[in-house]
């Protein structure tokens, strides 16, 4: 029995729906598992105690976070069955996810198949499904990804000779030795440098809603100062116009289960469409936000904006 968990004795991956075949995750930073009981309370009049305590399903929720590096994102992984790359396909996919618990003595997990280096203990779940997204850059550290999966069902195995191990396959994004992992075929793990703001020529996919190019290059709304009519922050002189300090996305998905008589787990887990993102943006101030809001509005009413708004329909 290990004296303690840590950082390198242990091991996270996830599967497709139906397969023991589990790819890690590279680049991981956390995993953060939540079991909740849920209890009903039945009285009964002329009974001043419960007349019985009846117990639901249980709700599992795994949160994960990893570092931007090239490897593939947990979002990817955990939809990767859907059957085309849009959020209606990837809404509707579940999956597997294993932790494999190891001897804090073994610090080097990367072959989890092989005898001579038994885990200690796994967790399985299975059935989960993506429950919220965030993406953030910063300028004190690494660009991350957040992710949270929920489902009903979380199994540990003590592995004994006779337990039913998960098995690990190698990430496709990692095809030899190297080392460190993070810089194989990836460039390095993200941090502020590597935040585009370079739109070059032989644009590929037209314009946007702004006029600016999508995909070559990070592209915010026209109402922060600095950023330009097209939604570019251009650099003259080596510096841009906009000093930005970090930048978040994030999404809710809103499962919401549905049940059906005769069974007791969910039937399924939709995701409450429309689904909201949100994106947070925060820059030095030079001379103040310069942004200007009224009662009455203040646009003229062009493009997909009414007469009377205060703000502009704008892609990020």
């Amino acid at each position: 029995m290990p004296n303690r968990v840590y950082f390198a004795s242990k091991k996270a991956g996830i599967a497709p729906l139906g397969s023991n075949s589990f790819q890690t995750i590279r680049g991981l930073q956390s995993i953060g598992m939540t079991t909740t009981f849920n209890l009903e309370q039945v009285f009964e009049i002329g009974q001043l105690a419960i007349y019985e305590n009846i117990e639901g399903i249980p709700d599992i929720s795994m949160e994960f976070e990893k570092v931007l590096d090239g490897h593939c994102p947990v979002y990817l992984l955990a939809t990767q069955q859907a059957e085309a790359p849009s959020l209606a396909p990837r809404g509707r996919t579940s999956c597997h996810a294993a932790v494999a618990l190891f001897d804090e003595g073994n610090a080097d997990q990367a072959d989890v198949n092989n005898a001579d280096n038994p885990r200690t203990a796994e967790v399985q779940m299975s059935g989960l499904y993506v429950s919220a997204i965030s993406y953030s850059a910063t300028v004190d550290g690494n660009a991350t990804e957040s992710l949270t999966m929920v489902g009903n069902d979380k199994v540990w195995f003590g592995l004994v000779a006779t337990a039913t191990k998960a098995t690990w396959q190698d990430n496709p994004f990692e095809n030899n030795d190297d080392s460190p992992y993070a810089i194989y075929g990836s460039g390095g793990v993200n941090r502020r440098e590597d935040v585009l703001f370079i739109y070059p020529g032989g644009f590929k996919s037209g314009t946007d809603i702004n006029g600016a190019v999508s995909g070559d290059g990070t592209v915010l709304p026209i109402e922060l100062p600095g950023i330009s009519a097209s939604g570019t922050n251009d650099k003259s002189g080596g510096m841009f116009g906009a000093t930005l300090q970090n930048i978040s996305i994030s999404t809710d998905l809103g499962r919401e289960e549905i049940f059906e008589l005769g069974r007791r787990g969910v039937y399924y887990r939709y995701i409450t469409f429309p689904v909201e993102v949100t994106t947070e943006i925060g820059m030095m101030s030079h001379s103040g936000d310069l942004i200007s809001a009224t009662e009455e509005g203040l646009t003229a009413g062009t493009g997909a904006c009414p007469a009377g708004a205060n703000l502009t329909d704008s892609t990020i």
